[in-house]
């Protein structure tokens, strides 16, 4: 195990309750309850209250439509699901919500691809299907404000009587609500000509999480007084609050739409074409579509069209889909004509071949062939889908990339990896990557991620093109922002959100970990996975969230992430027993995101309800790092730290008042009360203690005085002896003069110190000199007379094999409890021992104070016989000669190491504390005198 003196400052990492999460965590919110159904019973009629609660009692089957995703890839527990008809409805039940706490997931068509609206755990969904009122349409300028419930199909068939269309274009227009197409910024078809929603939409409506209303539903296309706040709710996904209202411009409707399929022989062509298509088409270009080989075969397979005859697709490797919109048929039709003449005639021509569509039903067919990719992708398998945005020359490139990546692992064969594809928008540099598998599994996972965001960060390109961040991508956002975008996104959540009710625990990505080989016990190691993985609200102190892959449709994870590979990792689980622990901490120690913790640190998060890390620090003066400021200490700090002392050492013969555990746990304390713990590290509130204990004493004791605390009272810590009911006064008197003992053993010659050994004239090994002495306070017994009481070293081997996990808890020690009796001190207050054959001496050497210096020699060593009894000059109590002998070999063997090879003793100490091994020591102290003394040998 680490040394006690490397144990640092205790990281506490608590719940997120949103995306983005605030800078003081919200606390956790509740689950909806009876008086909850009650209250939104008074706001909604019957039949727009969904919940398994009673006394509504809704089937299960009910709210699997509003739990779970289209792909089921991502699934809730939601018990409640509401369907207000109103602006007002979703005021009021915000604002109760608010001040339950409880968390509110928005929903529209529910058919997002990363999770961002379906409940991580069990909160309230809020359906918005039933704002679907169109509230006005001026044909003249074409501004359509509307619910945000209704459906975009809808949308386009209201706004086209009057001969407008929707600015956007979506495969799941028939389902998807355009309430979440802005709160996702969803983008598109149609962006290359109409552009993004953040340009298309003129005022929003939305519902703050306190109930307020933010009405900003303008139909200005100008308005430059102040913040365009509006603005920060497109792409927001409900994180901020629920827009219930859109004003969005619908262009007119073009009077002629022509669209033609090319295929390509190389993609190399793809962007040579792009710049013909552009120069050719001009302002008639509308959509510029790439589809890969395989992205075409998948979608011939399972029937969404035969654009081209199998001769037309021989030899070609990429398809490009070209649609324009202009206002007159003729002269697009002349335009697309000469420009499939020039391709085709060209010396060097860019396709093999194309189809022009001649009807609205080969327009339509075509198009049926782009926008099903995404439906024949899911009836071919389980998809891996990947929305970024890279450089238009570069996605062949990513897509190989891929390919590669995972046959080099062995993944890429029909019962794991079927195929890696690509399709996009080439006017927006905008590539769907999708990785067809045969079944959701772990190592493909590991295979993808973070390799694919890894790839796009190298293309200075962005992780999430147009699908959003949701649940699945929070992890990874670093790869497109930086920590001052992070920042201030926190910042702008905090404002709004406070509570963190809005969307929660999207941000609750499972903790990435690594179960080290050197925990070989295959049972360890399955019990470790289980409890990390398993479906429990306390696990880690989180939420119980849903992987972004399942590893099976029939669970998800919830706390932690156990499979990761440990380069990606953020905690290595390994054996403390072992060498290869301290391996991993220092190779490790001061690596941003790395942990190296033990097989037991997942039930001590379970039992705290935090990710707690303990990081190796290096040992300084006040535990300070460069550049932190020097705080001087106040009389108020030292008022505040007696008070915290008193309610948890209030007697000091409890348990010692200099150890770090308790001034860590000072420093873990995140109440508002304990504010003022941050103005110094636990290093300098214990050595505050340490240098001004008698004075900080005396305070402590008026406190305890002042408040009578008991001992023994809760939340104190330490232990004390229990009194011996036979104990005889004279054995008290004797108690009472251990000083004064010490200090008359201390002033004798060394020829008058009795020797150690039985109190017999022949060796009995067996026979204990002290069996008629009773125990000092504070000083046990030695267990026999031969060796000085150590603490047992547990010999490791690399690699070994560590107990059952459960085994291994039923022996751990409680760190927090008021001990009674003579039970053994607990774990905390131990120290370290070694018990290496070179340091195991009957030869040892004691300082007392800094002139009096005893050697106490066994007979045994000095003369190689038996011990014999041997007088003495001076009659010594042999209660203090326990106490003597009961002195901490550790810092003497430290001592000696330091005046035998003359190094200070702060250097030798510094050195064990890092290494926990007194030989190693030794050896190295040893070898840097030799060096020193050849190097700068002595003057002769």
């Amino acid at each position: 195990m680490l040394s006690a003196r490397l144990i640092g400052r205790r990281f506490s990492i608590r719940t997120c309750q949103a995306r983005f999460a605030t800078a003081a965590f919200p606390p956790r919110l509740n689950s909806v309850a009876a008086q909850d159904l009650a209250h939104f019973a008074k706001i909604l009629p019957p039949s727009s209250i969904l919940s398994t609660l009673p006394p509504i009692s809704s089937s299960p089957d009910e709210l699997d439509q509003f739990n779970n995703d289209w792909m089921g890839r991502f699934r809730g527990s939601s018990t409640t699901v509401l369907k207000p008809k109103t602006t007002q409805q979703v005021s009021e039940i915000l604002k109760w919500c608010n001040e339950r706490r409880i968390g509110v997931v928005p929903q529209g068509g529910n058919t997002g691809l990363v999770g961002g609206s379906v409940p991580v755990k069990d909160e309230l969904i809020l359906s918005l299907s039933n704002l679907n009122k169109v509230r006005e349409f001026d044909p003249v300028s074409g501004i359509l404000v509307a619910d945000a419930g209704c459906i975009l199909q809808n949308l386009t068939d209201y706004v086209a009587p009057h001969n407008h269309i929707m600015p956007i274009d979506l495969g799941a227009k028939g389902s998807c609500q355009i309430g979440g197409n802005v709160a996702t910024n969803a983008g598109g078809l149609r962006l290359l000509r109409y552009g993004s929603l953040h340009g298309t939409v003129l005022g929003l409506e939305v519902v703050l999480p306190d109930g307020t209303v933010l009405d900003q539903l303008t139909t200005l296309r100008k308005d430059n007084t102040g913040y365009d706040i509006k603005q920060l709710f497109i792409g927001a996904e409900g994180t901020l609050g629920i827009i219930t209202g859109v004003s969005i411009l619908t262009p007119p409707a073009p009077q002629a739409s022509n669209n033609v399929i090319l295929a390509l022989p190389s993609f190399q062509n793809v962007l040579p074409l792009y710049q013909t298509v552009k120069r050719e088409l001009s302002e008639i270009l509308s959509a510029f579509e790439f589809i890969d080989r395989t992205s075409y075969d998948l979608a011939v397979k399972h029937g969404q069209g035969r654009a081209l005859s199998d001769e037309e697709i021989e030899g070609a490797e990429c398809f490009v889909l070209v649609e324009t919109s202009g206002c007159k048929r003729e002269h697009d039709e002349e335009k697309l004509a000469a420009l499939l003449e020039n391709l085709l005639e060209s010396d060097n021509p860019l396709i093999n071949t194309g189809v022009l569509s001649q009807n609205p039903a080969q327009f339509s067919s075509l198009w049926a062939l782009r926008e099903g990719v995404t439906e024949a992708v899911s009836k071919e398998g389980k998809p891996y889908k990947y929305d970024i945005s890279v450089p238009l020359s570069s996605f062949k490139e990513v897509v190989d990339k891929t390919r590669e990546h995972l046959r080099s692992k062995g993944l890429l064969h029909e019962k794991a990896v079927k195929h890696v594809l690509g399709y996009g928008h080439v006017g927006d540099g905008n590539l769907h990557l999708n990785i067809v598998a045969d079944s959701y599994l772990s190592e493909i996972q590991n295979a993808l991620e973070p390799y694919i965001y890894e790839v796009v960060s190298s293309y200075r390109g962005s992780i999430s093109a147009e699908h959003g961040i949701g649940y699945q991508k929070t992890h990874a956002l670093h790869y497109s922002k930086d920590a001052v975008s992070i920042a201030l996104m926190k910042k702008i959540k905090n404002v709004f959100d406070p509570n963190g009710i809005m969307n929660p625990c999207k941000d609750n990505q499972p903790i990435r970990m690594h179960i080290h080989p050197s925990i070989a016990n295959p049972n360890a190691r399955n019990l470790l996975r289980s409890r990390i993985m398993v479906r429990d609200d306390t696990t880690l102190g989180f939420s119980p969230t849903i992987e972004t892959v399942l590893v099976d449709t029939s669970f998800q994870h919830s706390g932690g992430y156990p499979d990761s590979p440990m380069r990606d990792s953020r905690v290595i689980l390994a054996d403390p027993n072992t060498d290869v622990f301290q391996h991993l901490v220092k190779t490790y120690q001061g690596r941003s995101g790395k942990h190296i913790e033990s097989y037991l640190w997942v039930k001590r998060c379970i039992e705290s309800g935090t990710a707690t890390y303990t990081p190796v620090v290096y040992k300084n003066a006040g535990g300070r790092r460069p550049g932190d400021e020097r705080r001087q200490f106040t009389p108020e700090d030292e008022n505040n730290l007696c008070q915290w002392i008193a309610e948890k050492i209030p007697y000091k013969e409890t348990g010692g008042r200099t150890g770090n555990r308790l001034y860590q746990q000072l420093c873990e304390q995140t109440e508002p009360e304990y504010h003022w713990v941050k103005r110094h590290t636990w290093q300098s509130w214990r050595e505050r203690y340490k240098k001004h204990a008698h004075k900080l004493d005396e305070k402590i004791g008026q406190i305890v005085a002042e408040k009578r605390i008991a001992q023994g009272e809760q939340g104190q810590i330490g232990y004390r002896a229990k009194a011996e009911d036979t104990a005889m006064d004279d054995d008290q008197e004797s108690t009472n003069q251990t000083a004064e003992e010490l200090a008359q053993l201390s002033a004798l010659p060394i020829s008058e110190l009795p020797p150690i050994g039985p109190n017999t004239e022949s060796s009995n090994l067996q026979s204990t000199p002290f069996q008629d002495i009773q125990p000092l306070p504070g000083f046990p017994l030695p267990p026999s007379h031969s060796s000085m009481p150590l603490a047992p070293k547990v010999e490791s081997i690399p690699g070994s094999g560590a107990p059952d996990e459960e085994e291994m808890e039923d022996n751990e020690e409680s760190q927090w409890v008021i001990r009674v009796g003579n039970e053994p001190p607990p774990t905390w207050a131990k120290r370290k021992a070694d018990n290496s054959p070179e340091l195991i001496s009957t030869n040892k050497r004691q300082k007392l104070g800094c002139e009096n210096t005893v050697e106490i020699i066994s007979p045994v060593a000095a003369t190689g016989t038996s011990p014999v009894t041997q007088p003495t000059s001076a009659q010594i109590n042999t209660s203090a000669l326990v106490a003597l002998t009961n002195m901490h070999v550790i810092d003497q063997n430290l001592r000696e190491i330091a005046q035998d090879y003359r190094f200070t003793l702060e250097e030798v100490q510094g050195f064990y504390d890092k290494c926990g091994e007194m030989g190693r020591t030794r050896q190295r102290f040893q070898l840097m005198r030799e060096l020193l003394t050849e190097k700068f040998p002595p003057d002769p």
